[in-house]
């Protein structure tokens, strides 16, 4: 009798063609693009519910549209070195996940180096960036807006005249000599706010104060003559505080992102300068770059609707 040959049954695996970690990694870029697509569609909207008219009020006339790049101090430039300092970065860190599959560990901790050292690049442009929105009072709730309306627009002036007031009584706080031009310009639209010029030949009682929108118009024709200074005074933007809401809103949730990705990065350089770091990272620093990719790709979607439209 021949013996009966029993094939060993295939064993079968559940699941999905992938790792855990892979798996939980996209669950959660998931969740940041439902994040960013909800920030980015905000903005869209926003900016495109928004009519360009022309408004009037008294003898002033304003042109309102939605804020041009430098109409609030973005320049095109910082906004595409950051672009290109992203996209090399994203390479940097493909670079480091081969070089480590092909366990040549310190060309890959050279390229992590790179891909950190490049985000702080990054970061640290953004940061100038910030500083001039902050000296030039280009944030949330600080802009002149909507100055034809009576109550937003007397607001708005009593705001010039108090900080205008700093100005000529206390100069040296903001490093004016009385002699200078700036000083001057800020003295005369001080002394109009409520119908007297600084001008003798214009020293007139009963000259009308000047309105909220006049009162706009004057303070970005300082603020443009003399850029440099820290004046303090809010310029008038039409739209501006949605826009700065929307800006910092979305640059400053991806400059976090960004940032938690250099954190990893630096743990990443701290393990290889304990010896710790190798080929059984691999998994890690792949994980890490899907992270990383998806960060430049944000930015990629905030450049051109921010600098560029």
């Amino acid at each position: 009798m021949s013996a009966v040959h029993h094939e060993p049954e295939a064993s079968l695996k559940m699941g999905l063609p992938l790792s855990n970690g892979k798996l939980a990694m996209w669950l959660f870029l998931v969740t940041e693009i439902m994040f960013f697509t909800g920030l980015i569609g905000a903005y869209i909207v926003l900016r495109q519910s928004t009519p360009d008219k022309t408004i009037s009020l008294g003898n002033a006339v304003a042109h309102v549209h939605w804020p041009a790049p430098h109409d609030v101090h973005l320049v095109e430039l910082a906004g595409a070195i950051n672009t290109f300092v992203l996209i090399c970065s994203s390479l940097s860190v493909v670079l480091a996940h081969h070089a480590l599959g092909q366990k040549q560990v310190q060309k890959a901790v050279r390229w992590i180096g790179l891909t950190l050292a490049l985000g702080i690049v990054f970061m640290g442009i953004k940061a100038w960036e910030y500083k001039a929105k902050f000296e030039h009072g280009i944030l949330p709730g600080r802009i002149g807006d909507h100055l034809e309306n009576s109550d937003i627009g007397f607001q708005y002036k009593d705001r010039v005249r108090a900080q205008l007031k700093a100005l000529v009584e206390t100069p040296e706080t903001a490093h004016l000599k009385k002699d200078s031009d700036v000083y001057k310009a800020a003295e005369s639209l001080y002394k109009a706010l409520d119908g007297v010029d600084a001008k003798p030949a214009e020293n007139i009682k009963g000259v009308p104060p000047l309105n909220p929108l006049e009162v706009g118009q004057r303070v970005n024709e300082i603020l443009k003559a003399h850029p440099t200074e820290h004046l303090g005074l809010p310029p008038y933007i039409p739209y501006g505080n949605m826009w700065a809401s929307c800006y910092f809103a979305m640059t400053g949730f991806h400059a976090i992102h960004v940032l938690v990705g250099l954190i990893i990065f630096g743990i990443i350089l701290l393990k290889a300068m304990a010896g710790t770091f190798g080929p059984q990272h691999e998994s890690f620093v792949e994980l890490t770059g899907l992270y990383w990719h998806f960060v430049d790709l944000v930015w990629i979607f905030l450049f051109p609707l921010l600098y560029l439209v």
